[in-house]
Formats: structure tokens, C-alpha cells, sequence
């Protein structure tokens, strides 16, 4: 029987960097057979972590499957090294998108050094594929525009756009400083920094999620619950558009909200809406891939 093998690592970003004390963790999972395998690089939501809930079974279903997965930590998620909770809540009140993105690429940039050394990926044969829950496919999408070595994209409920505040609210984050998040089931009021709104409105541009998915050139997949309270199917439907429908797949998961029923700490085979995304996720990488 072949045998799962996971292993740790971490990466600081560069000298210069501005960020040389931001650390990027993550877990590598595969099937050690000798065969060569696509590297999927896959990103958490906000709020949530590379231990969280779906996540490390995520990634071991695609090794399993036949991919070399790394699930990662972004640096200001607010999980410190070796933990698996958010408890730095500082840190995370600087959490950007543009920091986000930043930290894809540094990834993807130790894959290409060889600065992750794993067995059964070859960098010049197999594909690239990245995917992303909520806000994670969200900078996902970016990235992948942003490089030439992405070979397909994945989206789990993942919004089209980072502007998702009221005027009156973006004024008082402005006079305060700082806005709260209320009513949170886990982690109740949640403070966020001026960071992340001067991240938004100084990088619209590069933050545009609609542009970004216009300029992809690689197959995408799009999974929208019907009932997600998070992200609605408008923007489900507004990705797709812009994705085009040649290169593009939606899929609607009726009766699944945002995390598709998935508890925390997740119990394998809890949720038939994961298990049907994971399945129809699996089975179109199969097809763009290969081209069958």
C-alpha cells in the first residue's frame, strides 16, 4: 500500500522585503511512488488557517489523487509558528490582500529554487494548480494572472470583489482607525486594522478580481453554494462571465452555505457537500490536465 507522506516547512520572506519577519508556513502532502505529480498550492479563507476544519483533508485527498499538495499558512493569519489557532490577533488586524499575494508567490518562487525539496514533482513536466476557498481563491485568481506557470485555477466560494464595505463604515474605519467585526460564532469582535483598507484603495487596481480572471489564460473552476450568507451566487455567476465560459466551469452545490457544513475540527465524511466538491473538483482537473 502506498503510503502518505507529509512534511512541514517555512519560509521568511526576502531581505528588503520589508516583511523579513513574516513567516509562511505550510504542509506538503504526496504519495512517495517515484512518479512524477502536478503541485497544487492550496489557500485558506480569512479566519481560517492550514489546520483548520477542511483543510489537511483537503490536501491529503489530492495526494491521494495523485498531486503533490502544499496547504499553507499565510504570514498574517494570525497562527503562530507551531500553533494551530489564531491567537497573535495584532497581526492578523494587518492581514492584506496584497500581503497575500505575496506570500503565494514566495511559495510558488521556492518551488521554482528549489527551495522546497520534496519528492515527486518535476517543475518542467507536471502542472501547476492553485486553489483557493473564499478570500483565498480570491488573491489565488491574482497570483495566477500574475505568472506564467499556472496551469489551472480552482475557486471555492470566492467573492469577485475586496470592496465589501458600506461608505459609513469605511469612514469611521478611517476616523477610529481601526473597524470591528461583530457577531463572529468563534471568535466574536474581531478589530482590523487601517491596513487593510489602505491596501484596498491604494491597490485597486492590482486588487481588481474581475481584470485578474480576464487575463487568465488556463481552465478555471468555479463552486458556489446556494445558500452561502458569505458570498452570493451573483458573484459566483459575475467570476464566470468574466472567466469565459470556453475555459471556465460553475458548479452549484444546492443547500451548501460557505464552508459547505464543515465543523471545526472536521470528522471525515461529515459533509456530502464537501465530498461532492471534492469529487467534481477531482474529476474536472482530470479533464483539463489531460485534455480528455
Amino acid at each position: 500500500m502506498e503510503l502518505l507522506t507529509t512534511r512541514e516547512f517555512i519560509l521568511t520572506h526576502p531581505h528588503g522585503s520589508g516583511r523579513e519577519d513574516e513567516i509562511v508556513s505550510g504542509d506538503i502532502r504526496y504519495i512517495d511512488n517515484g512518479r512524477p505529480k502536478p503541485l497544487m498550492i492550496i489557500a485558506h479563507g480569512y479566519k481560517t488557517f492550514k489546520d483548520w476544519g477542511m483543510f489537511p483533508y483537503v490536501g491529503e485527498y489530492f495526494a491521494e489523487h495523485g498531486y503533490v499538495t502544499i496547504v499553507i499558512n499565510f504570514a498574517r493569519n494570525g497562527v503562530k509558528t507551531g500553533e494551530k489557532q489564531i491567537s497573535d490577533w495584532e497581526l492578523f488586524s494587518r492581514l492584506t490582500a496584497t500581503s497575500e499575494i505575496e506570500d503565494l508567490h514566495l511559495v510558488l518562487d521556492a518551488v521554482d529554487e528549489g527551495a522546497l525539496e520534496y519528492y515527486g514533482i518535476d517543475t518542467e513536466q507536471t502542472g501547476r494548480i492553485m486553489l483557493g476557498h473564499s478570500g483565498g481563491g480570491s488573491v489565488s485568481v491574482i497570483t495566477a494572472a500574475e505568472r506564467e506557470d499556472i496551469d489551472a485555477v480552482v475557486l471555492w466560494s470566492a467573492p469577485s470583489t475586496f470592496d465589501r464595505f458600506k461608505p459609513e463604515e469605511i469612514i469611521f474605519w478611517r476616523e477610529k482607525g481601526e473597524l470591528e467585526l461583530h457577531g463572529d460564532p468563534e471568535y466574536g469582535t474581531i478589530r482590523v486594522g487601517i491596513e487593510p483598507l489602505d491596501d484596498i484603495e491604494n491597490n485597486a487596481g492590482r486588487l481588481n478580481i474581475i481584470a485578474a480572471i480576464k487575463r487568465l489564460t488556463c481552465p478555471v473552476f468555479i463552486a458556489q453554494g446556494d445558500g452561502d450568507p458569505t458570498v452570493s451566487r451573483d458573484e459566483a455567476d459575475e467570476l464566470y462571465a468574466a472567466a469565459g465560459s470556453e475555459k471556465c466551469k460553475l458548479l452549484e452545490l444546492q443547500g451548501s452555505d460557505h464552508l459547505y457544513g464543515v465543523k471545526h475540527p472536521y470528522e471525515p465524511g461529515s459533509s456530502g457537500h464537501l465530498d461532492l466538491l471534492l469529487d467534481e473538483t477531482n474529476r474536472w482537473l482530470d479533464t483539463v490536465l489531460n485534455n480528455t
